[in-house]
């Protein structure tokens, strides 16, 4: 099946045209460092975010329930975190250890919310009154940290349950071009929607600048009309209803920086 092309957004009505959406209710969850680009022995700070407009952070992710951790040519370090209730933000640092490709990675475990006739309860239907509706809400985050080595890291699944993976490396692709990514679950190319936008491109919630399909090989192209901090989003629902829950709800959020 052909790739379908992201649509672009012309920028003259963007008010008119962004791209909202509105069954979309839970935060995005963001792993977001200060420079995606960085040299041999430097320590770059990084912030998780729990977001409705991006890449602003409106609320803090549960310390215990997110790991971070970086994968470079050297392996994998584990990074700790601390929450920062001021920005709304779980903070650590990266160091790049290795000439090559990092991949800044982030996992929000599994929640489970139920909604009841009383509202929202942060725990399994099996012991509410009045369950409306029960989902598991799990997600992931990667970032692209380039450090002037042009090398095949960037394209290497990470073993997410839910990951995008870029074909093109974003070092060699600039404003102007289009970017290709596979999306994949469980390792295997999956056809689903995704969103795509730039840092900056709107203050409503909710709103991205493109949107398209994966087709059957799990495959987009991204047409990268700035430069700076893109991200792009896809989510991937189960309805294998459990004891629990009624649905899985995986999301997957991808980082990287495209220069001018």
């Amino acid at each position: 099946m052909m790739t379908r092309h992201l649509s672009r957004i012309a920028g003259i009505t963007a008010a008119a045209l962004l791209i909202t959406i509105q069954t979309v209710q839970a935060h995005e969850f963001i792993i977001k460092p200060v420079s995606l680009s960085g040299t041999h022995g430097q320590t770059i700070p990084f912030n998780v975010l729990s977001s409705h407009v991006f890449m602003e952070s409106v609320e803090m992710e549960p310390l215990q329930e997110v790991e971070a951790y970086a994968l470079s040519p050297n392996g994998r370090q584990d990074i700790p975190l601390v929450g920062n209730e001021t920005e709304k933000t779980l903070n650590g640092n990266v160091a790049i250890q290795a000439e090559g490709t990092h991949i800044l990675c982030g996992h929000r475990n599994g929640i489970i919310w139920s909604k009841t006739t009383k509202g929202w309860k942060q725990e399994s239907k099996k012991n509410l009154k009045g369950v409306l509706s029960s989902g598991k809400y799990e997600k992931f985050a990667k970032a692209i940290i380039s450090n002037g080595k042009s090398d095949s890291n960037y394209s290497k699944p990470v073993g997410h349950k839910l990951e995008i993976v870029p074909l093109d490396d974003p070092q060699t692709t600039s404003v102007g071009k289009e970017m290709k990514l596979q999306v994949l679950y469980d390792g295997k190319p999956l056809a689903t929607e995704v969103y795509a936008t730039y840092d900056g491109f709107s203050s409503h919630t909710n709103t991205y600048a493109y949107y398209s399909n994966s087709g059957d090989d799990g495959q987009v192209a991204v047409k990268l009309t700035q430069p700076g901090v893109w991200m792009v989003r896809v989510e991937h629902e189960i309805t294998e209803p459990t004891p629990d829950y009624d649905t899985e709800v995986i999301r997957a959020v991808l980082l990287f920086g495209i220069n001018g």
